[in-house]
């Protein structure tokens, strides 16, 4: 999906190429059709050709894909999402202002 939000529309070999090499072409063009399906790609047909175009915007996909995760995985609860995020030494000071400032928001009646 970054190689796709980042050049837009992509075929599955530009995506490919621009991969870091750990997946087979096949992989990635397996998993392109599978994000596809279940509708964050759209498929445009160019002759032969399959150009892979982002069908929702970074913020919804990941909106989408954390929410998902935090009800199936952590079975509704935010608690160990948010420990795991306090514990990373690797978060930005605007990352950690956003961070106090969402916990600081709730906490307000």
């Amino acid at each position: 999906m970054q190689h796709c939000w980042k050049l837009g529309r992509a075929t599955a070999r530009q995506i490919y190429e621009a991969s870091d090499g750990s997946r087979d072409y096949r992989t990635i063009k397996t998993f392109l059709d599978r994000i596809a399906a279940k509708g964050f790609l759209r498929i445009e047909k160019l002759g032969r050709l399959s150009l892979y175009v982002p069908a929702v915007a970074r913020q919804r996909a990941v909106s989408d894909v954390v929410a998902r995760f935090v009800d199936k995985v952590l079975e509704r609860s935010v608690t160990p999402l948010y420990l795991h995020l306090a514990e990373r030494d690797d978060l930005s000071p605007e990352e950690i202002v956003f961070f106090r400032q969402q916990l600081e928001r709730e906490e307000k009646p």
